[in-house]
């Protein structure tokens, strides 16, 4: 069986929102965001949507019914009833994930993982982006996270780079380098 690709459903909405609707992308990229949520937190709502025994209106009603109190507007509502009808809710966090990623390439951004030993207040936080948009040349969006397991200094992931400032990831390279040195 092939891997599921999310970027060709990502592309087809992105279009749709260039022409329906730019100014709305990053609303767009939150209500995908919302359904790929209620989906992962609600496992019989995901069962329902994908189970072949439960007739199609069904599925729809509820779908329709969630979609409200989730307040998706168009074109994600009609975009979620596409993916409905293709039988792929269950990759809908991909789809979300690679829409977002369409939507930060349009905007010139990079998405940045900061995991920090200690916590640092919002202007550290401020700084420590503007660094790292400089470095890269872009506007990096940064999502902290609290990791008291690097001991000291920090861990960044942009992409697949990874830089390591911990205190746990300089002990790793000294004792592989110790290694290769008595080898």
């Amino acid at each position: 069986m092939s891997r599921f690709r999310a970027l060709p459903y990502a592309k087809a909405l992105i279009e749709v929102v260039r022409d329906q609707c730019p100014e709305r992308r990053e609303e767009v990229t939150e209500e995908l965001e919302a359904v790929a949520s209620a989906l992962e937190a609600v496992p019989d709502f995901e069962r329902v949507l994908v189970t072949p025994t439960v007739d199609t209106e069904t599925k729809t009603v509820i779908l329709d019914q969630v979609l409200d109190n989730l307040g998706i507007t168009q074109p994600v509502r009609r975009f979620i009833h596409v993916v409905q009808r293709h039988y792929r809710m269950q990759h809908m966090r991909d789809i979300a994930n690679a829409f977002r990623a369409q939507v930060d390439r349009e905007l010139g951004r990079t998405r940045a993982r900061v995991e920090l030993a200690t916590t640092y207040d919002e202007a550290d936080r401020r700084r420590i982006v503007e660094v790292m948009s400089a470095v890269m040349g872009a506007t990096v969006v940064a999502d902290f996270v609290h990791n008291p397991e690097l001991l000291a200094g920090f861990k960044v992931q942009v992409g697949s780079k990874v830089f390591d400032g911990s205190l746990v990831g300089q002990v790793d390279r000294l004792s592989r380098q110790t290694v290769i040195e008595q080898g």
